[in-house]
């Protein structure tokens, strides 16, 4: 393992969380941030054919939930929001008794989204991480 990856997934308890094997012996501290990399292909200059280095696949960043000796759980720190909602309703009195002529009403509303935690993405042991 390279300089830039602090340690490897050893554990996928749920799609939220993974377990890394490092914990308080490598100084892990709660609340530190991590980016999860799966390793993909060798990418390769198409013009020299030079190997340049294998593709991160990012599955998703993480903070340091829990710390143990050996080994820390981290849990996914994205969150994702879906749209707004606007609803326009429109009241109209025409006819009958309106008294100062025909009334239109409008109302609008906007209801907020939702904000809801990202998934890792795939995330399998094996996968590495890298300090943020």
């Amino acid at each position: 393992m390279t300089d830039r990856y602090f340690g490897k997934v050893v554990s996928v308890p749920d799609e939220y969380s993974v377990v890394i094997n490092k914990g308080a012996e490598q100084n892990v501290q709660m609340g530190e941030k991590f980016l999860v990399v799966g390793m993909g292909e060798v990418i390769r200059d198409p013009d020299t054919g030079e190997e340049l280095e294998k593709l991160e696949i990012v599955r998703g960043r993480v903070v340091v939930e829990h710390v143990q000796q050996k080994i820390a759980t981290l849990k996914s720190c994205h969150y994702e929001e879906s749209e707004g909602v606007k609803e326009i309703k429109k009241v109209s009195s025409r006819g009958g008794l309106a008294v100062l002529g025909p009334q239109d009403t409008v109302t609008e509303s906007i209801k907020p989204g939702t904000k809801h935690l990202k998934a890792l993405s795939g995330a399998e042991p094996g996968d590495l991480v890298i300090k943020l």
